[in-house]
C-alpha cells in the first residue's frame, strides 16, 4: 500500500486546481490531523505549494516552473554563445584628456550600430556639460 506521502502527492496530482487541506484527507482517505502534519513537511521539502483562497489553503504540486527552466537554458545558451564571440575595444575620447574605454564581447555585424549609439552619447555628453 501507498505511504501517506505518496497518497497525498497522488491526491493533489490528480487535481487541476489544487485541493484544500480538507479535501486532501477525503481524497487520500487519511484523517485531516495526519494530511495536515504530512502537508507541513511536504511544503518544507518543497513538494507543494499552497495559495491562501480566502481562509482556506488550497494545496497544488510545486510548479515545475518550466518557463523559468527555458529561461535558465536560453540564458546558458546565451553565454556560450557570447563566450564565442570577438573581444572587441573601444576607444572613445573627446580630443581633451578624458577618455572613455570599453572592452567586451559583442557580434561583429552590432559595432556598427553601437558606435553609433556611444557617438550619440558623448555628443550629448560634450553638449550638456558646458
Amino acid at each position: 500500500m501507498a505511504s501517506y506521502k505518496e497518497r497525498i502527492l497522488e491526491a493533489i496530482r490528480n487535481s487541476k486546481v489544487g485541493l484544500t487541506t480538507v479535501d486532501v484527507a477525503k481524497h487520500a482517505d487519511i484523517s485531516k490531523t495526519t494530511v495536515i502534519k504530512y502537508l507541513s513537511v511536504l511544503n518544507s521539502e518543497g513538494q507543494v505549494e499552497f495559495v491562501e483562497v480566502g481562509p482556506s489553503k488550497l494545496w497544488k504540486l510545486k510548479s515545475e516552473d518550466r518557463s523559468t527552466e527555458k529561461t535558465a537554458h536560453r540564458q546558458l545558451e546565451t553565454k556560450l554563445d557570447a563566450e564565442g564571440l570577438p573581444i572587441v575595444d573601444i576607444d572613445l575620447c573627446n580630443g581633451d584628456d578624458k577618455t572613455i574605454y570599453f572592452s567586451f564581447r559583442v557580434k561583429p555585424e552590432h559595432i556598427c550600430l553601437l558606435m553609433k549609439r556611444a557617438n550619440k552619447c558623448l555628443c550629448s555628453y560634450v553638449v550638456n556639460s558646458r
